[in-house]
């Protein structure tokens, strides 16, 4: 028999934060400061009840920040689910920015609806203190070659098997997935080193890939590796054949692209 769907005011709902607040996005019980408790925190605060379903496009681990995360939800009964949205967007000591929430069908689903993702990772070299954090970037000591970026990222586009860059804990069914775009920008000049601005695009991602490329980037940038170790790390499929892991605070989830509205403007312009 089919759900009725009749008595349901389903929420999509847009949100960013800053990631040095939270233990990630996905609640974990009692104590457990996350993004995703937050959120749920504001819907019960601005319905007077629970949300049902919530659901969230993309999950972020601890420390990584985000622009334009995505999530739906429902209330049964909800008379006015405009001003629900309204009372949802009000600023609060949360943690979460850049609130904004509608009302869409009920068919409509955070995870069914994702498609794609993009993510900012920012990286300074020349840093004088490079042990020293820095809370949206990663500071590393050698300078970095613009030239071998952009080769080394030029490497990772298109589709691969991606499972030298899966991090532990990672219950994605397939490693297979498609970069649409690594770009490299900078550098940038600072008062102590330079800034490079990376930016990745693809249809799905495994856990710690995006911070794991960026790592394999660096190591090629800063000349720790050859250029075409990027195809040899791929093609060995194996995690202990990577390097490092760059650091959650320079990583920022830009984007997740969304196949709502059915005009396509919601998706990410290089997934269209």
């Amino acid at each position: 028999m089919a759900k009725d769907l009749s008595r349901r005011t389903q929420l999509l709902i847009r949100f960013g934060y800053d990631g040095r607040r939270f233990r990630g996005l996905q609640p974990q019980g009692p104590g457990v400061p996350t993004a995703g408790q937050a959120l749920k925190e504001r819907l019960a605060a601005a319905a007077g009840v629970q949300a049902r379903g919530l659901a969230y496009a993309a999950r972020t681990d601890a420390g990584v920040h985000a622009l334009n995360n995505a999530a739906t939800c429902y209330f049964l009964d909800e008379a006015d689910g405009v001003a629900l949205a309204t009372r949802l967007a009000a600023t609060r000591d949360d943690g979460l920015c850049h609130v904004v929430a509608e009302v869409v069908p009920p068919t409509i689903h955070a995870r069914g609806h994702s498609r794609g993702k993009r993510y900012r990772y920012l990286v300074d070299d020349r840093c004088r203190d490079a042990c020293a954090p820095r809370p949206f970037s990663w500071p590393v000591a050698p300078e970095l070659s613009g030239e071998r970026l952009r080769l080394a990222a030029r490497a990772l586009e298109g589709t691969h098997d991606f499972s030298s860059l899966r991090g532990g804990g990672c219950t994605a069914a397939g490693t297979v997935k498609t970069l649409s775009r690594v770009r490299v920008g900078g550098p940038f000049p600072l008062e102590d080193g330079r800034r490079w601005l990376i930016e990745i695009v693809g249809d799905a991602f495994l856990r710690k890939m995006v911070r794991n490329a960026v790592a394999l980037l660096v190591e090629v940038g800063s000349d720790w590796r050859p250029v075409d170790d990027v195809a040899r790390v791929l093609a060995a499929r194996d995690r202990r054949v990577a390097g490092l892991c760059a650091p959650p605070e320079g990583l920022t989830l830009l984007d997740v692209g969304f196949a709502w509205p059915d005009d396509g403007s919601a998706l990410i312009a290089e997934l269209r």
